[in-house]
C-alpha cells in the first residue's frame, strides 16, 4: 500500500475525517480571514513605524523642555552663589582677613549681620533648601561666634565628604554633588543634593582655597521635573555626571537596570537630543541625551520599545474591531447552519464520548426515518447490549473479588491450629485436665469468632477479643512470657475491620520476635487512633527487631516459600494480610513495618473509618 505524503494525508483529513460542522466552517473562515490576516500584518508593520516616529517625537520635545527646566533650575542656584560671592563682606574678609583680628566680637557680628541676612533671604528660594559655608582656620572667629556660627562653618565639617576630596586634589571652580558625595549630617540636615563653589584669597600673599560656599537643594525637585504622565510604560528619565553618578531619576530602579547605557553614549550617539536603538537585557530600547549647561551633567531619557508597538496593536484593534465584530457574527451564522445538519450525529458522537464504565447512555427524541434516524436506532440497541453486557461483568468482578479474598484469607498459616491441638494433646497425656478444657474453650471461641456467619468483616472490638485469645493460647504454650496490651479508644471499637488482621502480626511478633530473644519473654502493645478519615492501628513489641534486608522484603509481592523471615519463618500471612487490606480498600491503605535489629519492632496497620 502506497504512503500519503503530507499533502494527500491533509486532503484526505478534510474530505473523510473533518467533521462536517468543521467543513463548513472552514470553508467559511478560509474565505474571510486569509485576506484579514495578510492585511492586518502589512497595516501592522506600518502603524508601528508610525506610532513610534510620532512617540519619539513627542518625547524628545518634552526631553527638552525638560533638560530647559534642570538648566533653568541649576542656573538660578549658581546665580545664587555669584550674589553670596561677590557680597562685599565675603570680598573684605577674604582680601584682608586680618580684619577680623583687629575689631571686636561686637565689631565682626554687625558686619555679618547685614550678609547673614542676604544668606537667609536666598534659603527657601526655588531648589535651594540650605546654605553653608564652610572656613579655613584663618576665619576662625567667624564659625566660633554663635551668631554665626549656622551659615560659617569649619572646614572640619566636610573634611570626609566625598566633594571635599574632589575640591581638595582638583582646581575645579565648582562640583554638582549628587547624595553620596555628602556626609550623612549633609544628606539628613541640609539637602540630599548640593551646589559648591570653591572661595580663594583675594590678596597677593595668598591664593589658595578660603572657604567653600554650599547650596544645598532636594533632588526630588529634579526627580518631580523629569516625571511625566505621558511617558510610556517602562520609560526612565535620569542624570548623570561626568564621573558617571546618578544624581537624580524618575525611577532608580529602571535608571540602575539601563545604567550600562552610559558607557557607550560617545559612540553611539553622534549628536544630543537624538534618540537611538539600543538592546539592553535583552529588551530593545530608545535612548537619547541632554546636556545640562553649567554643569557636567547629561540627562538620559531611555523608552522600552515594546509599549509603544503595544500601542500600534491597539490602535490596529480599534481599527480592525467593526470588522471582527463582523466577521464573530458570520462565525455563528455558518455554525448555526452547520448545526442544524449535524446536531443529531454530534449528539451520538459526544454521547459515545462522554459514556462511562457503569453504562451506556442511550438517546431519545432524536429517531426519524432518514439514515441519521435509522443510525440513531441502531445505537439504542447497541447500547442495550452493552449495558447487559456491562451488569455481567460487575457481577464477575465482585465474585472475583470474594474469590480472591477468601483465598487470601484461606492462606493464613494454619501451624497455629497444628501446635494448639498438639499442646491440648500433651496436657492430657500429663493429666492436666483442666488447662486441657481451658485451651479447648479458648480455641472453640477463637475459631468461632474466625468464621462465624462465614463474613470477612467484623468490629475492631471482636478483632481485639480474638486476638487476645490467640495470645492467651500462646501464653498457654510458652508459660506466660508474653505480656498484651490493647489500648483502644471507645469510640473505634465499633468500626469496620477484616477478620484475621492482628493475628499474624501478633504471631509474627511472638514467634520471630519476643521468642528469639534470650530470655523468649516480652511486651506486645496495640494501639489506635483517627487521623481525618482513617484509623491507624501501631502494633509495637520489644522482640530481636529486623535488619534492613528482612524489612525490605517482608511485605514483597514475591510470595515464594523461600523468602523467609530472620527466624526462619515465612511471610506469606503477613504478606497475605497487607494485599487483603489493599484489596478490599485501595492501594493507599495495609502495612507498614519499621525496625531496628535489637531494638523491636512497629507495625502500622492503616484503613478507612467505616462504622
Amino acid at each position: 500500500m502506497n504512503k500519503k505524503n503530507p499533502i494527500q494525508k491533509f486532503i484526505h483529513n478534510i474530505n473523510y475525517d473533518m467533521k462536517l460542522s468543521r467543513k463548513l466552517l472552514l470553508a467559511f473562515l478560509t474565505l474571510l480571514l486569509f485576506p484579514t490576516i495578510a492585511m492586518g500584518i502589512l497595516l501592522y508593520g506600518q502603524i508601528s513605524k508610525i506610532v513610534i516616529e510620532d512617540t519619539l517625537e513627542a518625547q524628545l520635545d518634552l526631553t527638552g523642555q525638560t533638560s530647559a527646566t534642570v538648566e533653568s533650575a541649576i542656573a538660578a542656584i549658581g546665580e545664587i552663589a555669584n550674589i553670596i560671592q561677590s557680597d562685599s563682606y565675603i570680598s573684605d574678609i577674604t582680601f584682608h582677613p586680618e580684619i577680623m583680628y583687629k575689631h571686636t566680637p561686637e565689631e565682626l557680628r554687625s558686619q555679618a549681620n547685614a550678609f547673614l541676612q542676604n544668606v537667609e533671604s536666598h534659603k527657601d528660594n526655588g531648589f535651594v533648601k540650605n546654605i553653608k559655608i564652610y572656613m579655613e582656620p584663618t576665619f576662625k572667629p567667624l564659625y566660633t561666634d554663635n551668631s554665626s556660627a549656622e551659615t560659617f562653618q569649619s572646614f572640619d565639617k566636610i573634611k570626609s565628604s566625598y566633594w571635599y576630596g574632589i575640591m581638595k586634589s582638583s582646581s575645579n571652580v565648582s562640583l554638582q554633588c549628587p547624595t553620596f558625595y555628602l556626609t550623612q549630617q549633609e544628606a539628613a540636615n541640609y539637602g540630599d543634593t548640593a551646589y559648591v563653589r570653591r572661595i580663594i584669597f583675594r590678596n597677593a600673599y595668598r591664593n589658595d582655597t578660603a572657604a567653600y560656599l554650599v547650596l544645598y537643594f532636594d533632588s526630588g525637585a529634579l526627580c518631580e521635573a523629569m516625571t511625566h504622565d505621558s511617558d510610556p510604560v517602562g520609560s526612565v528619565n535620569f542624570l548623570v555626571n561626568s564621573r558617571e553618578n546618578i544624581i537624580a531619576s524618575s525611577d532608580y530602579m529602571l535608571s540602575a537596570m539601563y545604567f550600562d547605557v552610559i558607557n557607550s553614549l560617545a559612540t553611539d550617539i553622534i549628536n544630543p537630543n537624538t534618540f537611538v536603538s539600543k538592546n539592553i537585557l535583552g529588551k530593545e530600547l530608545f535612548v537619547c541625551y541632554n546636556p545640562i549647561s553649567g554643569t557636567d551633567w547629561n540627562m538620559i531619557s531611555v523608552i522600552p520599545a515594546g509599549p509603544l508597538r503595544n500601542k500600534a496593536f491597539l490602535i490596529l484593534a480599534q481599527y480592525t474591531a467593526v470588522f471582527t465584530i463582523s466577521i464573530i457574527l458570520a462565525i455563528m451564522l455558518a455554525l448555526a447552519l452547520s448545526r442544524s445538519m449535524s446536531k443529531r450525529i454530534t449528539k451520538v458522537v459526544n454521547m459515545m464520548d462522554t459514556g462511562n464504565a457503569d453504562k451506556v447512555s442511550k438517546i431519545s427524541g432524536e429517531n426519524g426515518k432518514d439514515e441519521i434516524g435509522e443510525f440513531i436506532t441502531s445505537y439504542n440497541s447497541m447500547a442495550d447490549r452493552v449495558n447487559d453486557l456491562i451488569l455481567k461483568q460487575h457481577e464477575a468482578a465482585e465474585k472475583l473479588k470474594t474469590s480472591e479474598f477468601n483465598a487470601l484469607q484461606a492462606q493464613i498459616n494454619p501451624h497455629f491450629l497444628y501446635n494448639t491441638l498438639d499442646m491440648i494433646n500433651w496436657m492430657a497425656l500429663e493429666g492436666r485436665s483442666e488447662e486441657a478444657s481451658e485451651a479447648v474453650r479458648n480455641l472453640s471461641k477463637f475459631y468461632r469468632l474466625t468464621l462465624s456467619k462465614h463474613n470477612t468483616i467484623d468490629t475492631v472490638e471482636k478483632e481485639l477479643q480474638h486476638v487476645s485469645i490467640y495470645v492467651k493460647l500462646q501464653n498457654m504454650r510458652f508459660n506466660d512470657k508474653i505480656d498484651f496490651l490493647a489500648d483502644v479508644p471507645d469510640n473505634i471499637l465499633k468500626y469496620q475491620i477484616p477478620k484475621l488482621t492482628f493475628q499474624p502480626i501478633v504471631e509474627n511478633a511472638i514467634l520471630h520476635g519476643i521468642l528469639e530473644k534470650p530470655e523468649k519473654s516480652g511486651t506486645i502493645v496495640l494501639t489506635a487512633w483517627l487521623e481525618g478519615n482513617d484509623i491507624h492501628f501501631l502494633i509495637s513489641d520489644d522482640g530481636v527487631g529486623m535488619d534492613e534486608d528482612t524489612l525490605s522484603s517482608i511485605l514483597s509481592t514475591d510470595e515464594r516459600p523461600e523468602r523467609t523471615s530472620s527466624s526462619g519463618g515465612n511471610n506469606i500471612a503477613i504478606n497475605n494480610t497487607h494485599q487483603r487490606l489493599k484489596l478490599l480498600y485501595g492501594e493507599q491503605y495495609g502495612l507498614s513495618y519499621s525496625s531496628v535489629k535489637g531494638s523491636g519492632t512497629e507495625v502500622t496497620v492503616v484503613i478507612p473509618a467505616i462504622e
